[in-house]
């Protein structure tokens, strides 16, 4: 007798079914890194914008701050015409908010009709002085608007208290922030 190996010629290699099912596995987790590359994208542009608005919050204390010892130390002037260039501007709690221009050094203040400030133009190339100012002939509209407000303090008449609120949108969702801080008469 003779002893006849048989071969198995059967042919390996992927199925369907597998081929199917790897292809659904590559989906599942590209899908999932896209997800969480989306997600980081957006978390960076909120924390982003959240840096700008602090900055430009404490951009217009800090001026107030220093135009206050302008006046006072450099001017010669008291603190009634420091606090008489805000009333004029309508600045005040009652009058409503205003911007502040800090690019134009001559005539900053501006009142906000209704309350409703215009927004800040961005200037990349820095031709203002300032990257956020409201001159939009040299930048483009930016997503962020800003306002101050400033209320006498009725129980101390040599302090003030100064306002600052910067609104943006993100994404869909409008946010703000707002930094207060009071200054008083040291003089």
């Amino acid at each position: 007798m003779i002893n006849k190996k048989i071969k198995n010629n059967k042919i390996s290699g992927f199925t369907l079914i597998e081929a199917m099912f790897a292809i659904f596995i590559l989906t599942f987790s590209v899908s999932v890194l896209m997800g969480v590359v989306a997600s980081n994208l957006f978390a960076a542009k909120y924390a982003g914008d959240e840096i700008t608005a602090n900055y430009l919050l404490q951009e217009v204390i800090d001026y107030v701050r220093n135009d206050r010892d302008t006046v006072v130390l450099l001017e010669g002037q008291d603190w009634d015409i420091f606090y008489k260039k805000y009333e004029e501007a309508k600045c005040l709690e009652d009058s409503g908010w205003c911007t502040i221009d800090l690019s134009n050094p001559t005539d900053p203040l501006k009142n906000c009709p209704d309350g409703v400030c215009p927004p800040l133009s961005y200037d990349k190339d820095l031709t203002n002085r300032s990257f956020y100012n409201y001159n939009v002939n040299d930048g483009i509209e930016s997503n962020f608007t800003r306002k101050l407000k400033i209320e006498k303090n009725l129980l101390n008449k040599d302090e003030i208290e100064v306002t600052v609120m910067v609104s943006w949108y993100n994404g869909d969702t409008n946010r703000s922030k707002i930094l207060k801080t009071s200054l008083l008469k040291w003089q």
